[in-house]
């Protein structure tokens, strides 16, 4: 081989193969006549990294009203995507918020946080005390609980998903290339990106989109300060159920204060059954200790933290009805900023590398938006939502001098 068959030109690479990679590259592919190639470390989909898994929620109980905006702006694409190729990516069931009712924001939000918003968009919702969550659901609320039932939210088929978006991309002449793990970037005077990935190959490019989800501040260290972002191993898993419960199970988002004496930090999740072959849950904890938190994934730790295991397991024997075996559990890095909001921006400095990264866990939802968004600030175009929150010049999520432990 010579040294000119190692390569390969292009109008944009993308770095990454999860939702946010693939929807920008399907999105992009339809602007106009671009050369466009996806590069992925692994597999498609990766079982490491945080768009892996079957299913993720919807959701429009938000406490803050700029990311209910978002989720309506997503929804128009979703269900256009679901007519344009005749094809299920939502299912409606609804979303229960219940617990504690305290007025302070979580990651997540807060009780009287989404009440307010729904309220103020006019969504419609039920209110429910203890007492009326005990008889529709197979649960043991405390008797201050309180719960809020929206609906038209749901969960998104995530594996369908990133599927539809990689087979329309590729048909639409976009080349995915699997097993190329970029190791660094080379952004010269040109406002060319020269791409290296371990295999030796290395890709020129005029404009490059990183979204590499946790794995974002380590390809910022090969050329630049990283971004001041944490990574939260976020255990999830699935439990079975009685079969004569089954159907019972709603999907479901518990709100309890942090509970430092006992390392709990309070917040937990879980979806109903959805296939009518197993009687299995998914659920996890939307939390993690301080100790357990990185900035790279170089000490990134996936095996299923002990005492978080204990968490779950407990939380869900106290507080639900029918619980059987745990049958798996994993660990996925979730990429969190200081405002829980995501990074969708030119990196300041960079204007030929746009990003995403921040994803906090909640960016599956808004997966159509997020690709037709990067699509809009890669090629200078009008922005469809104002990006102003999601900038990589706020405060919080300023480039920091080193990448610590």
């Amino acid at each position: 081989m010579t040294d000119t068959d190692k390569y390969f030109n292009a109008d944009v690479v993308i770095i990454g193969g999860g939702v946010a990679g693939l929807a920008t590259a399907y999105y992009l592919s339809q602007k106009e006549n671009l050369d466009i190639i996806l590069l992925e470390s692994n597999s498609i989909p990766n079982p490491e990294n945080s768009s892996y898994g079957e299913e993720r929620m919807y959701r429009r109980m938000y406490s803050n009203e700029y990311l209910a905006e978002l989720q309506e702006q997503s929804l128009k694409e979703w269900f256009a995507l679901e007519s344009q190729y005749n094809c299920q990516l939502l299912r409606e069931n609804g979303l229960l918020f219940y617990g504690e009712a305290w007025d302070e924001e979580t990651i997540e939000g807060s009780i009287p946080g989404a009440r307010r918003v729904m309220e103020k968009k006019g969504i419609p919702f039920e209110a429910l005390n203890a007492k009326q969550l005990q008889e529709r659901w197979p649960m043991r609320p405390k008797p201050d609980f309180i719960g809020l039932f929206e609906s038209t939210s749901g969960m998104v088929w995530s594996a369908k998903a990133i599927d539809l978006f990689r087979s329309q991309a590729e048909a639409n002449g976009v080349s995915i290339q699997t097993g190329e793990n970029t190791i660094s970037l080379n952004p010269s005077d040109s406002n060319a990106v020269a791409i290296t990935t371990s295999s030796g190959k290395t890709f020129l490019a005029k404009q490059v989109v990183i979204a590499a989800g946790a794995w974002t501040n380590d390809l910022l260290t090969s050329f630049t300060d990283p971004l001041n972002l944490e990574i939260w191993p976020m255990l999830w898993g699935h439990y079975k159920v009685e079969n004569a419960l089954r159907d019972r199970f709603p999907q479901w988002f518990c709100f309890q204060q942090e509970k430092p004496e006992n390392n709990d930090g309070g917040l937990y999740y879980g979806f109903p059954c959805h296939t009518p072959e197993t009687s299995l849950i998914k659920v996890g904890i939307d939390w993690c200790p301080p100790e357990l938190r990185t900035k790279t994934m170089k000490t990134f730790v996936r095996e299923p933290n002990s005492q978080l295991v204990q968490l779950l397991d407990r939380f869900l024997r106290h507080n639900w009805e029918g619980i059987g075996e745990c049958v798996g559990l994993y660990c996925s890095p979730y990429t969190m900023t200081q405002d829980t909001l995501f990074v969708l921006d030119k990196l300041p400095g960079y204007p030929q590398i746009s990003l995403f990264t921040g994803g906090s866990g909640q960016a599956f939802k808004f997966a159509p938006l997020l690709g037709k968004l990067l699509a809009e600030v890669v090629l200078d175009r009008t922005l469809s939502v104002d990006l102003s929150p999601l900038s990589a010049s706020r405060e919080c999520v300023r480039p920091v001098s080193t990448l610590g432990k």
